[in-house]
């Protein structure tokens, strides 16, 4: 271990001194949105394969460096005052622009120009980062609502998925209470189930209602479904909508690891009480094709 820390360290200190100097950060970063288990990490890591993509698999420490605040998860949360929502207000110029050059410096560490930045969370930040990246982009992968709430179901039963503590369901709670069309669902969320059910539809809602806000250009939405049953040919729209040329070890990954189908959950018929739980969005995200982002009417 003392072998691994000195190994790190130089990087560490070439990272400080990189944000501390007077250089551009990055430019036209790509954020991938969705919730958790829809997806994402394995849509990001198909783009990874990409030669001029540098993909940030939840990189929480660089986030944390600039916006202590945004901490949920760990020990130290409650100490940051963690918060779930952050809004353009929060968008400090400073520590945005360090936050910029955190990412940059990455992108330069490992020759490949185009940042691909993957956090879950950020489904609740969205109008944050548009103010700290004006010239950012967003693609919104999403999947069935009763699947993603399964699949959240299944990891908390091994792994911390709503942080230490509970503090990262504290904030969703919280964040449910002060919204009328949520604030009387959260005290009845008694299973992790049907958490995950809530946390799905309170982060797909505020991704589809910032999306609606946005040119065409800056955005693009993708089902889960859709990347299952055509990876190659939904990961060349990827491609094209961030302007990447078309790269073959993107298609050669797609190939091995993303062509089967996801299994359905649920269908048109069920329980009143998921339809409530689920909002407007469900139905169509179980569709799994055509988007969400006139979905909210």
């Amino acid at each position: 271990m003392p072998r691994l820390r000195s190994r790190l360290k130089p990087r560490s200190l070439a990272r400080s001194l990189f944000c501390r100097l007077p250089l551009p950060g990055v430019k036209r970063p790509v954020f991938i949105v969705g919730c958790g288990r829809s997806g994402t990490t394995i849509f990001g890591t198909a783009l990874s394969r990409h030669d001029a993509v540098t993909y940030l698999n939840e990189r929480r420490d660089l986030w944390f460096s600039a916006f202590p605040e945004t901490d949920i998860w760990s020990r130290k949360a409650v100490r940051r005052g963690g918060r779930l929502s952050l809004d353009e207000q929060h968008a400090d110029p400073v520590r945005s622009r360090k936050l910029a050059r955190l990412f940059r410096f990455e992108t330069l560490r490992r020759r490949r120009p185009i940042l691909v930045e993957k956090l879950p969370i950020n489904n609740f930040r969205l109008p944050f980062i548009r103010a700290a990246f004006p010239d950012a982009r967003f693609i919104h992968i999403y999947r069935n609502g009763l699947e993603v709430a399964r699949s959240i179901e299944r990891f908390k039963a091994e792994k911390p998925w709503f942080g230490a503590d509970g503090y990262k369901w504290q904030r969703l709670a919280h964040f449910a209470g002060s919204h009328p069309d949520y604030a009387s669902l959260a005290p009845h969320c008694l299973s992790d189930f049907q958490r995950g059910l809530l946390e799905w539809r309170m982060s797909t809602e505020a991704v589809v209602d910032f999306l609606a806000t946005l040119p065409p250009e800056d955005f693009m939405e993708i089902s889960y479904g859709e990347l299952m049953s055509r990876p190659c040919e939904t990961l060349e729209w990827v491609q094209d909508f961030i302007g990447l040329e078309r790269d073959p070890a993107v298609a050669g990954f797609a190939r091995q690891a993303l062509s089967r189908r996801s299994e359905p959950v649920g269908g048109e018929d069920f329980p009143d009480e998921l339809r409530t739980l689920g909002g407007p969005l469900l139905p169509k995200s179980m569709a799994g094709f055509g988007g969400l982002v006139a979905g909210l009417g």
